[in-house]
């Protein structure tokens, strides 16, 4: 659904009309283009500059709302930054390369404008939105790819620092110009690079170790077409949330994973002479898949031939 077409949704009025013009508007100009919808009959939504004549630093205010950059959009409107959101009141979702996070106030998170993305909000709330290059960040962060929808806590260690650093820049900005913050994005990516990092390592070691056990345990199950996630997840004592979210540490949904696997298994298999008188179809079933169309289709997907081929190639 479109801006238009939610605007169409309540009641084809001038003023709602107007209000999903204003803010799409104001989305496209300050960050990129993508698209919004609301279930909010009373929709507000407002995007300011904390910085005048700069889109570097801005407050988002807004009511209930779902917003998406798609892969139109990036063909579109091709875009290479960082998008530094803080939380300052209620909650929101990140969701980026099949991971998702929720930020809570104080919390700050990032997604990339060069990728697909989804921020979903089912409540008002009020974000500090700081937009920095990728290359600032890159020559700090090697696995830059691994940061984004992540849940970075701002109000310990040097996540303190970095929020704390973006919040005065927004409180005081008036005082500011676009050339002081262009000035500051090096020092800025510097703290939020070191918090990211200390963030990421002090949650790796334990949810490493969590995640390496669930994968086990699933590796024994993959056999089973009526493999159950959410009894994996109640076995290993943690929710099905929990779940998704460790298999976020590898950009992959556990789905996603189960899946790679079983189709590995068969491509093993189907190389193996020693099985070359075993039946595709037997050999998909004995893997886990129990049904073969959706079988032949990621197969093919993912090593861009059908399963006969791979098995005789020419």
């Amino acid at each position: 659904m479109n801006l238009d077409q939610e605007g169409m949704l309540r009641g084809n009025s001038t003023e709602s009309r107007r209000v999903w013009e204003t803010w799409r508007a104001q989305l496209w100009s300050r960050f990129v283009r993508l698209e919004s919808s609301s279930s909010d009959a009373d929709f507000f939504g407002h995007v300011s500059a904390s910085v005048p004549g700069s889109n570097r630093l801005s407050t988002v205010h807004s009511t209930t709302q779902i917003t998406e950059r798609t892969h139109t959009h990036l063909r579109r409107d091709p875009q290479d930054y960082m998008l530094f959101a803080l939380q300052i009141e209620g909650h929101g979702f990140i969701e980026q390369d099949g991971r998702q996070a929720r930020l809570d106030p104080g919390d700050f998170g990032c997604y990339m404008t060069d990728r697909p993305y989804r921020l979903a909000f089912d409540s008002p709330f009020r974000q500090v939105i700081l937009r920095l290059p990728r290359e600032k960040l890159a020559d700090h962060l090697p696995c830059l790819s691994q940061m984004s929808a992540r849940r970075f806590d701002g109000k310990a260690k040097a996540g303190l620092l970095a929020a704390g650093f973006i919040r005065q820049m927004s409180e005081n900005g008036g005082s500011l110009t676009d050339a002081d913050l262009a000035n500051m994005e090096s020092v800025t990516a510097q703290m939020l690079a070191t918090a990211m990092q200390q963030g990421t390592d002090a949650q790796s070691d334990v949810e490493t170790g969590r995640l390496e056990r669930v994968k086990r345990r699933l590796r024994e199950q993959l056999r089973d077409p009526d493999l159950d996630l959410a009894h994996v997840a109640a076995t290993e004592g943690i929710s099905l949330r929990t779940l998704q979210r460790l298999f976020q540490l590898d950009g992959v949904s556990p789905s996603q994973w189960v899946a790679e696997q079983r189709l590995q298994q068969v491509a093993r298999i189907l190389r193996d002479p020693a099985q070359a008188k075993r039946s595709i179809t037997d050999i998909a079933l004995s893997c886990g898949f129990g049904d073969l169309s959706h079988f032949s289709r990621t197969f093919r997907q993912r090593y861009g031939t059908t399963a006969r081929n791979w098995r005789n190639p020419s």
